[in-house]
């Protein structure tokens, strides 16, 4: 099996694994609870979180945890809109191509008349338009949230740019960098954020895991509903197992990322002159700036989840898009500045690396890329109404 679809999930490296053993055995006890063991977990989850905080330059206290990328969103914008001192109707700024997770949030804050949304459309680059952004905001407008990478097509969005242009604005400016956490230097965007998610399973962590960055100027305050955990922010019983192992794996991909980086930039290229080179019919899809870890391709004459289908049974995975999004039926938002019609749409397909991926395994997905396609073209198959195999 050749595995290329780490965008969706990653599996647990030995040092996690080792980590997430040990504390559940050893560190058994609620964080929460007054007695011994109870403070040895607690001292377990709060190194964990001095780990975190390492990484994103800051204090502790700015570190949130969550149960994954998805929680840590909703947690992100709620709470930043709690502490924003724009008063009565607040109104938020985000792409049309935002994380399912964060994109159905909005869309039903914007049903409730305390809040309005604009959401802005890519440009033809799969890059916002700051200027677009700029003349959306509002006297009222009191959060931006734009992702950091597309997970459906790694095209980065210029967040440093866009929150120097917001600094003097008093708008929160927050980004979901779940797919470029651990695989690109986001020292850079630090200074002009005041939210960061991020989510322990991208980064060879447990799933289930999750954490947000908040700006040390951002005021934590207490859900609405009385909860007790992670600065009164959410309920339930710390996973600190998990919690630890997450920031273990985090800890690994950071000081691995300049080699891993490195690793993968190569690995793209070599994927996508073997595309060209041996005329496998597949456009990838390339903007100014992608992290080199997704690569997302347009087939030429056949649709997506059957060329999914064909390279799972040929031992390969890869995806139609995110797995967050299975079960609509709609195309990616964020490949719409690359497609002509929704039929093109319809032909996506993702491939997406690590520093695990090998020339071998690229080697092998252009072998049978290429007994794919020539068997579908052979074959003559409509496979937009009905499919014999």
């Amino acid at each position: 099996m050749v595995y290329c679809d780490y965008a969706a999930t990653t599996p647990m490296s030995d040092i996690a694994l080792e980590v997430y053993q040990d504390v559940a055995k050893n560190f058994y006890g609620n964080a929460s609870s007054l007695h011994d063991t109870g403070g040895k977990a607690m001292d377990i989850l709060e190194k964990a979180r001095a780990i975190l905080a390492e990484i994103f330059h800051t204090q502790s206290r700015q570190i949130v945890f969550t149960s994954g990328g998805t929680e840590s969103n909703l947690l992100a914008i709620d709470t930043l809109l709690r502490a924003s001192p724009i008063k009565g109707r607040k109104h938020i700024i985000a792409s049309e191509a935002e994380h399912s997770s964060l994109y159905y949030h909005l869309k039903e804050l914007s049903k409730s008349e305390e809040f309005e949304v604009t959401f802005l459309p890519l440009g033809e680059d799969g890059q916002i338009n700051i200027e677009e952004l700029l003349n959306a905001i509002q006297p009222h407008t009191s959060l931006v949230s734009i992702q950091h990478v597309s997970g459906e097509t790694g095209i980065i969005q210029p967040i440093a740019e866009i929150g120097k242009q917001l600094e003097d604005k008093n708008i929160y400016f927050h980004s979901d960098v779940v797919q470029s956490f651990g695989k690109m230097n986001l020292e850079p965007i630090l200074p002009y954020v005041d939210c960061l998610t991020i989510s322990s399973h991208k980064v060879f962590g447990p799933k289930g895991v999750g954490a947000i960055y908040f700006h040390p100027e951002v005021t934590l305050s207490p859900h609405p509903v009385i909860t007790n955990h992670e600065h009164g922010l959410r309920p339930g019983t710390v996973d600190v197992p998990a919690i630890a192992s997450f920031s273990a794996s985090a800890l690994e991909q950071m000081q691995q990322i300049n080699q891993n980086k490195q690793h993968l930039a190569y690995i793209r290229e070599l994927f996508c002159e073997k595309l060209e080179k041996h005329q496998v019919p597949l456009r990838p899809i390339t903007g100014p700036e992608q992290c080199p870890s997704i690569v997302g391709c347009i087939a030429d004459f056949v649709q997506g989840d059957y060329v999914m289908l064909e390279y799972n049974r040929n031992g390969i995975d890869i995806s139609t898009g995110s797995a967050c999004s299975i079960g609509y039926a709609d195309i990616p938002r964020s490949i719409t500045p690359f497609i002509s019609d929704r039929e093109e749409g319809k032909r996506y397909i993702r491939f997406s690396f690590s520093h695990l991926t090998t020339e071998q395994d690229i080697s092998q997905i252009i072998e049978i890329s290429n007994r794919i396609f020539a068997r579908m073209k052979e074959e003559r198959i409509d496979y937009g109404k009905k499919v014999n195999w």
